[in-house]
């Protein structure tokens, strides 16, 4: 009877736990340096966060492999509800999949907490190009070939596979020059270095607002409402063409579901706030409201997606 007793007391003790979170701090680590669209997110849900749970949630940037170190720091973590991870779409759905041995696989390696956004690309040229629509950059392109070339914010960055699906939908041929980030990106687009980039309006919508860039579509299902001016590529000639980035909040796997049942209900409060709705629109995002089942097929659909244009362009990693 007493060991019963106690093997009952040991069973409860998790769900006794789990029942009292958050007890303590919870560090939300984020992949990429500071300052990042990914890092500026994380730190507007951690706030909320911290006000909703009545407990300190502290951001770590720990930053390395195009985001993959941190990724791995949170699947390698506790699952006990204290430690959870702001990712984007490049180090889950992209790079394991190109990575001979990954550390973490993207489904089973997480628990899938919320993603409170996607926010679309924009095509962008610079302010001198000859080019004021996608026809007259493909005309263009078509005119002059080989003399061409398209950056991006880095190899088989959503940028770059955005950039690769535009040329394969219209047959052209233009040198990639890869670079390590949107800021070095936008900048050579700007001065006319690059004819062309696809970059996340998370960084490119203070450009093309004050005309520093010219954006000739967004990549988006249909256009946004804060950029209506802005034609979608697919009606431009790219049917069904859509891509996007995003960040979302992971945990480890086997985080109890109770936990990541009430986080995933807290981000998506915060995401149906007038304030973050704006936030979200002024930077060309589109508000996202799912469940975790729903992020996790999301995710499933997104590496799918990806994995098509990786083979198709026989895109590799340096």
């Amino acid at each position: 009877m007493m060991m019963a007793a106690a093997a009952m007391l040991l069973a409860a003790a998790p769900a006794m736990a789990q029942g009292n979170w958050p007890e303590r701090p919870i560090r939300m680590i984020v992949p990429f340096p500071p300052g990042g669209g990914t890092d500026v997110l994380a730190r507007v849900v951690a706030q909320h966060l911290q006000a909703a749970l009545g407990q300190p949630v502290a951001v770590e940037n720990r930053s390395g492999g195009s985001g993959v170190v941190g990724s791995e720091a949170v699947a390698r973590a506790a699952p006990d509800g204290y430690t959870l991870g702001m990712t984007a779409s490049g180090p889950m759905t992209i790079l394991p999949q190109m990575m001979p041995n990954p550390p973490y696989d993207p489904i089973r390696s997480f628990a899938h907490v919320a993603i409170p956004s996607v926010t679309p690309l924009f095509m962008v040229v610079p302010p001198a190009s000859p080019a004021r629509t996608v026809g007259e950059f493909v005309a263009h392109a078509r005119a002059n070939p080989g003399r061409l070339n398209y950056c991006s914010i880095g190899v088989a960055s959503p940028s770059h596979l955005s950039a690769a699906m535009f040329l394969t939908a219209f047959g052209l041929e233009m040198e990639h020059i890869p670079h390590r980030g949107s800021a070095p990106a936008l900048t050579d687009t700007m001065a006319g270095l690059c004819h062309m980039l696809f970059d996340s309006g998370t960084s490119s919508t203070p450009q093309i607002r004050d005309g520093a860039l010219r954006a000739l579509g967004v990549s988006a299902a249909r256009r946004l409402p804060a950029f209506a001016a802005v034609p979608t590529i697919a009606e431009q000639g790219a049917a069904g063409y859509e891509t996007s980035t995003w960040s979302g909040v992971i945990a480890p796997a086997g985080t109890p579901a109770p936990i990541v049942a009430r986080l995933n209900a807290e981000i998506r409060r915060l995401a149906a706030t007038p304030a973050e709705q704006q936030r979200v629109a002024s930077q060309g995002g589109l508000p996202v409201d799912f469940s975790p089942a729903e992020f996790t097929a999301f995710i499933q659909r997104e590496i799918d997606g990806w994995g098509q244009v990786i083979r198709a362009n026989n895109i590799r990693l340096d």
